[in-house]
């Protein structure tokens, strides 16, 4: 997706879902930003405000970027021509571009991107963090500022959830749980880390970091397809070149005008005294520590047990659906850093998990709470407090029905970031190595590896560290792309594309054209593949 700012303000909810309500117009979204901010009142007194929870939003379609006639004032113009990691190469064309962006959000919405400031606060600093250690470039971390405005409950009518706008596959495809208990897209800690890991893999694809940023919003076998078809080297002669192909296979305007976007927030960000604008506050930068959930524990309990409203433990923590954690695996949650060994103890204790043996239950014309809780020995008090809600939802809803608790094991908070010590399986991190690439490499999944090397969501890999990789992995170090090469009978190498593959990257890692790979094939003008196709290497 490409979004800055939301569609409209919803009422809070436990469980989150997203929003279909009737198509309104663009600029009334801005007014709701205006004037509400999208953020529920605070719990407590102002020294918790930062942790209260934002409501979730609707995100509208990108707007299309018009010129306001207002020339830019020597400020302005001074802050537009600084260079920074994705504009050092731009040509008059492109740069008009970006300056329409650029425009838009110091003229015409300024006030809007001042309540977007406040918001990103959050967290832009342990995403600018990640970054860095990552080696992707600092001003990719305004990313998330275009795609949620900065909201972790942001969802798109195409489903696309969070900060990073995760769709449900490509959440899962990099780690990000998604059930009917947690959503970890809305995660800010997990999604940073695992949209770090997909920017990397897209930067592997294409070697160039505005093709991976175009290929974060529109998919990486869209670009792969339209860099084999130009021969493009980079975004911006990418789009110049685009217009030479059949219509239908063209970029979307969104996609145009996706990097442009960026590079306008990035040039915004590097001189927002220069512009006027408020710095961020320090102070507003959330300083949270990871503690490990047993399954089935009562969140609600845990938050009263903390001293927290539970607006303010659920604003700490949303990826959590309902007042209960997963019944079937651990999570982490994240509570204020003087409270974590408290947090700790009781969860070690039985009266933390009574959702463990839940059931669903689809709500009947009919039924009652009354009538539910009393069939199934339950409190109507415990089937609120299980769903969140105050009364039965209509007929035909699923609803969670709590069982017996058991006693936890020893949950302590979660550890820091640590290499595995050597030996057999121990593989030694190198420059652009992610968690991500190694798991492709082996077999294994990202889970796996930071399990086995007691890794949390914030650890990243820096070149030297030891990395055990598991006992069932079945790949190779070294092995250079994650297919499978072989020889044929007359000598030509063959190449197994694996889910993920685009022709471009295999044909990068292979260190042949696109073009070559294609006409060897004899694949279509799109250069279409499929996971287990055997292509013939040039």
């Amino acid at each position: 997706m490409a979004l800055i700012f939301p569609r409209k303000k919803l009422p809070m909810i436990s469980v989150r879902r997203p929003f279909s309500g009737t198509r309104t117009a663009f600029f009334a979204a801005l007014i709701c930003i205006l004037t509400a901010g999208g953020c529920a009142t605070a719990s407590k007194d102002d020294s918790d405000a930062k942790y209260r929870s934002i409501t979730e939003e609707t995100m509208p379609e990108p707007y299309i970027p018009r010129d306001d006639g207002m020339p830019l004032t020597p400020e302005e113009l001074r802050a537009f021509r600084t260079v920074g990691d994705l504009d050092r190469k731009l040509g008059t064309e492109d740069a008009h571009v970006v300056e329409l962006h650029f425009k838009y959000f110091v003229h015409q919405q300024r006030a809007s991107f001042e309540r977007f400031l406040e918001r990103a606060s959050r967290f832009l600093p342990y995403i600018k963090k990640v970054f860095n250690d990552r080696g992707i470039p600092g001003d990719i971390a305004y990313l998330f500022m275009i795609e949620s405005g900065g909201n972790p409950n942001a969802v798109s009518r195409a489903g696309a959830v969070g900060l990073w706008q995760f769709m449900p596959f490509t959440g899962r495809k990099f780690g990000l749980v998604q059930n009917n208990w947690i959503d970890e897209r809305r995660d800010p800690y997990k999604s940073t880390y695992a949209a770090s890991d997909y920017l990397l893999k897209l930067y592997g694809d294409f070697a160039e970091w505005n093709l991976a940023v175009a290929a974060y919003n529109a998919g990486e076998g869209k670009i792969g397809r339209a860099v084999s078809d130009t021969g493009a080297m980079d975004f911006f002669d990418l789009c110049r070149l685009d217009g030479q192909r059949e219509e239908r296979a063209r970029l979307k305007a969104e996609t145009r005008d996706y990097v442009p976007r960026l590079i306008a927030v990035s040039k915004i960000m590097r001189n927002l005294n220069l512009l006027g604008f408020s710095d961020p506050s320090p102070d507003a930068a959330w300083n949270l520590t990871p503690v490990t959930v047993p399954q089935g524990t009562n969140l609600s309990a845990l938050a009263r047990r903390l001293d927290l409203a539970w607006d303010e433990f659920s604003g700490m923590n949303p990826a959590f659906r309902r007042a209960a954690s997963p019944p079937t695996h651990q999570s982490s949650a994240y509570v204020p850093p003087d409270k974590a060994a408290d947090a700790s103890l009781w969860l070690a204790g039985k009266e933390s998990r009574i959702y463990v043996g839940w059931k669903e239950y689809r709500v009947k014309k009919g039924d009652s709470l009354a009538s539910i809780a009393k069939r199934n020995n339950l409190s109507v008090a415990a089937i609120r407090e299980a769903n969140g809600f105050s009364s039965l939802p209509k007929p035909g809803t699923v609803i969670l029905l709590p069982g017996g608790g058991q006693k936890a094991a020893a949950v302590h908070a979660a550890p820091p970031e640590k290499a595995a010590s050597p030996g057999a399986g121990v593989y030694v991190v190198r420059s652009g190595d992610t968690l991500f690439s190694l798991a492709r490499r082996w077999g294994t999944d990202v889970a796996a590896i930071r399990a086995a090397n007691r890794l949390d969501e914030s650890s990243v890999l820096k070149p030297g560290m030891r990395v055990k990789i598991p006992g069932n992995s079945k790949g190779k170090a070294g092995a250079p792309a994650p297919g499978k090469n072989t020889a044929t009978r007359a000598g030509n190498q063959t190449y197994t594309v694996c889910p993920g593959d685009t022709l471009y990257s295999i044909a990068r890692a292979n260190n042949v054209s696109p073009q070559a790979l294609r006409k060897t094939n004899r694949l279509d003008a799109k250069g279409r593949i499929r996971p287990g196709q055997k292509l013939l290497l040039p």
